[in-house]
């Protein structure tokens, strides 16, 4: 079997990378549109004209609606006719944007997260949602992004929520693609994983368990220090190379079955990812199951269904396990346990009842 590693092929992290960027985006071409919505445009208009003047790049702005969405997806390509690359600002959701538009149009993709909440920016991934924010498809891209551009004194000025939710999304990489490994499973481009996807999926689980504590405290002071700089690389850049490359599992099939109840649209991705580690843990038996509760309550990660805006209730936890098992097969199948879906049923619940248990003992 074909064996496959997917990569950008340049990453570049650092505070005030913005204003000093310029001939990096040189190297995707002279014309550019930035995809970001009102906020981002507001952070990075500044410090990318400036460099872009430096460095003779005409750059334009286009407003992203906020949602990515087909629609929105069709209306910012129309307006990116004949540019030389398109670059997403913001969080995963302008990133994906900006690659579906550089996808339909042949031309470069340049990532410019301004939040590390998730691993979208390194990823040949997008994901289209509707327009109520439920996941539609997972696209598979024709190729990676051109450029990623992490400016780290952005993103420690962003609310640190992002940063813990880009934790709970990284945290999952290893163990997904450790089952994924274990039960001879398969990654999103069709081969098995790699060693070097499998070393940064590990490097995932030890970075944070050493360093996520300290890097939420320098984000809420709004400092750049070492583990910050260490967890916004893990959440970015090793969590994205490690799951595409490593194979992702149930943690993220619960996660898009989670997206299909509304009241847990409120909760970002990395958010119901986290919980649905828990699960994954619990499902698995894995000895690590008392760390990652002990780490996802210090972060302030959901460990409960009711904290990603979900009551127990029969009727909305059935319509997730349908979800799973009838449009997430495939990451069922890089699970190492077999699964039913009284089984499944049983670990939500379980692990569910782990996290009440454990905030109730304060």
């Amino acid at each position: 079997m074909i064996r496959h590693f997917e990569s950008p092929p340049l990453y570049v992290q650092g505070p005030n990378l913005l204003a000093r960027c310029g001939a990096y985006l040189g190297r995707v071409g002279a014309r550019l549109t930035v995809i970001a919505d009102a906020v981002v445009e507001g952070i990075v208009r500044e410090p990318l004209e400036r460099t872009a003047e430096e460095h003779d790049l005409d750059i334009i702005f286009l407003q992203f609606g906020g949602e990515c969405e087909r629609g929105e997806v069709e209306r910012l390509a129309a307006l990116c006719l004949g540019v030389d690359a398109v670059v997403g600002a913001g969080g995963g959701r302008a990133v994906d944007a900006a690659k579906l538009v550089g996808n339909r149009l042949g031309i470069s993709v340049v990532s410019c997260p301004t939040l590390a909440s998730t691993d979208a920016p390194v990823s040949r991934v997008a994901v289209l949602n509707r327009a109520d924010g439920s996941v539609e498809e997972i696209r598979l891209l024709s190729r990676s992004p051109a450029l990623v551009l992490v400016d780290s004194q952005v993103v420690a000025a962003a609310p640190p929520r992002y940063l813990v939710a880009g934790m709970g999304d990284a945290l999952a990489t290893w163990f997904e693609a450790r089952a994924c490994w274990h039960a001879g499973g398969r990654t999103l481009f069709g081969g098995p994983p790699t060693w070097a996807g499998l070393s940064l999926a590990r490097q995932c689980w030890e970075n944070l368990r050493r360093h996520a504590r300290e890097a939420l405290s320098q984000a809420q002071a709004g400092v750049v220090g070492e583990a910050l700089e260490t967890v916004i690389e893990t959440n970015i850049l090793l969590s994205g190379l490690g799951f595409e490359n490593g194979g992702l599992a149930l943690a993220h099939a619960i996660h898009n079955g989670l997206t299909q109840i509304p009241s847990t649209h409120e909760a970002l991705h990395g958010e119901k990812v986290a919980f649905g580690l828990l699960v994954q843990c619990v499902a698995e038996e894995a000895e690590e199951v008392e760390e990652v509760l002990s780490l996802l309550l210090d972060l302030g990660l959901p460990v409960t269904l009711r904290e990603l805006g979900l009551e127990r209730s029969e009727e909305a936890l059935v319509r997730v396990v349908e979800y799973v098992f009838e449009r997430e097969t495939n990451k069922l199948e890089n699970e190492p346990v077999q699964l039913s879906p009284e089984g499944l049923m049983d670990a939500l619940l379980r692990a569910d009842a782990l996290g009440r248990a454990a905030r109730s003992r304060g």
